[in-house]
């Protein structure tokens, strides 16, 4: 498929997608007639508008698919209902065969004694085939699709034409859109790279030995590169209604608490955190530990940004604006142009709907989208990270509902944030002294240098001022009785200067 090609899709499926918005400042005999080069697309009209921008990626195909899934974590730029619609994005391609593959990487039929011909998951950017190493350990082999790079590329490059094309648009610059496309972009070309996969499963299966309840797969290295990855096989069962209808209500309770308390230490004291957790993610083993599997997508919190999502969710939690708007502030989501008083009393407005409820009674995930709604209302537009961490939290709730339907996230986090205060706090007064400290060291080593070039300069000005001073009054004195020397006199004194500078 050529790239012109590509973009006139693209650019037809926005354009149905936003038909309703075209029609309101272009006046609809005008939207008609623009429409009329992407007629093939009008079929798109017959869906609401958020069903409709989910159709379009799915037609789309290939990297835009994922993309659509990526851009299900920016609920601070799309509506919730947009966001929602969005999630329902499936990564389901027909696979390659496994021939095909096992042609372009020579190497695996060097490792495995089978491989089953079927993938247990097929994506747009790699599949999962079940297989047996040759002495015998029973695997999960993922695998990239040897055309996946070559057709993101071309997908991405096709958007950010398209996004230059519509930079004469206001919000696709308050909205930092051409930025967003870029991590976008870095996030999908990080998927190509399996070590950087593995990488983090192995982060994440240390930090499983000092939290008994969590299981991650290893890492078989020496049948891992950039293009695949060889995991221990999860023997469990995927999270489902259907599996705990044998379990009693308080053993429901106390597994969802358990979950609910992995993803909470893996933000706040790892750092770091699954980014994709839906329930085909996660496995329930006999022993009760949960599995985590496909570490594709992992948010990865700066000490900084860290102290400051925990200050926020503190200030969530106690219903202060002001350490929420600060919070924003300092990780550079609130501009220039925002009014920060107005801001202020919207979040006092907001929290107030939900402050005066019991904690049991508050739904965090639709605190959530209702937070960012406000974060929209004034083009506060969050790190991706940052956004997928409060995503995260806010989805782990719902999961925590498969496992016990009456779960309620906020009686949970609220003493956990409380219990680990100290710890936090200590945490950035230390760094910050270090830093401080640091930068003090640097100060002082630099002084001297610092005061002779400051002298140097000094003395240079003097001179100068004195050599121009001399050069203004002789200047004036030929001037007055011999004209014509000045002929002589303005280049010597130019090259006298340029000699002394040597």
């Amino acid at each position: 498929m050529s790239r012109f090609f590509r973009l006139y899709q693209v650019i037809g499926y926005l354009y149905f997608c936003t038909y309703e918005v075209v029609e309101r400042y272009l006046t609809p005999v005008v939207a008609f007639l623009l429409s009329i080069p992407f007629f093939p697309f009008r079929e798109l009209l017959v869906y609401p508008p958020a069903v409709r921008l989910r159709v379009a990626f799915e037609r789309l195909g290939g990297a835009y698919v994922k993309i659509g899934q990526l851009l299900s974590t920016r609920v601070d730029i799309l509506p919730a209902d947009f966001v929602k619609e969005l999630e329902k994005l499936q990564d389901r391609v027909p696979p390659q065969p496994l021939e095909e593959l096992l042609n372009h990487y020579q190497r695996l039929k060097d490792y495995f004694s089978f491989i089953e011909e079927n993938p247990i998951g097929s994506g747009s950017v790699a599949q999962v085939h079940r297989a047996l190493l040759k002495d015998g350990r029973e695997v999960a082999l993922k695998v990239i699709r040897p055309k996946a790079e070559e057709l993101i590329k071309r997908d991405v490059s096709v958007l950010r034409s398209v996004v230059f094309l519509l930079s004469f648009i206001p919000a696709v610059k308050e909205f930092r859109v051409p930025q967003i496309v870029s991590e976008l972009e870095r996030m999908l070309l990080t998927e190509l790279d399996l070590t950087t996969e593995a990488a983090y499963m192995e982060l994440f299966r240390k930090f499983s030995k000092k939290e008994p309840s969590l299981f991650v797969p290893a890492v078989v290295w020496e049948v891992t590169s950039s293009r695949y990855l060889t995991t221990e096989f999860v023997k469990g069962k995927k999270l489902s209604p259907e599996l705990f209808e044998s379990f009693s209500s308080e053993e429901r309770k106390r597994l969802a608490e358990r979950f609910v308390h992995i993803v909470n230490r893996t933000v706040f004291e790892l750092g770091v955190f699954h980014g994709d957790l839906h329930p085909g993610n996660i496995f329930l083993l006999e022993d009760g530990r949960f599995a985590f599997v496909d570490f594709g997508i992992v948010g990865r919190l700066s000490p900084d940004t860290l102290s400051e999502f925990f200050l926020f969710s503190v200030g969530v939690m106690n219903r202060d604006p002001d350490m929420i708007v600060s919070s924003l502030k300092r990780i550079g989501a609130v501009g220039e142009w925002v009014n920060e008083n107005l801001l202020k009393r919207e979040v006092l407005v907001f929290l107030d709907k939900y402050y005066n409820r019991p904690l049991s009674q508050i739904d965090a995930e639709r605190l959530f989208y209702e937070e960012l709604s406000v974060a929209r209302r004034f083009k506060i537009v969050l790190p991706e990270e940052l956004v997928t961490l409060m995503k995260t939290i806010a989805h782990t709730e719902s999961v925590a509902r498969i496992i016990y339907p009456d779960f309620r996230l906020p009686p949970l986090l609220k003493p956990y944030l409380m219990r680990i205060a100290p710890r936090m706090v200590a945490s950035t007064i230390r760094r910050k002294t270090v830093k401080l400290v640091l930068d003090y060291g640097e100060l002082l080593s630099n002084l001297p240098s610092e005061i002779k070039a400051e002298f140097t300069r000094e003395e240079k000005e003097i001179t100068d001022s004195f050599f121009w001073g001399a050069a203004i009054l002789g200047f004036s004195l030929i001037l007055a009785f011999s004209p014509k020397l000045l002929l002589f006199y303005i280049p010597s004194i130019f090259l006298f200067k340029k000699a002394s500078e040597k």
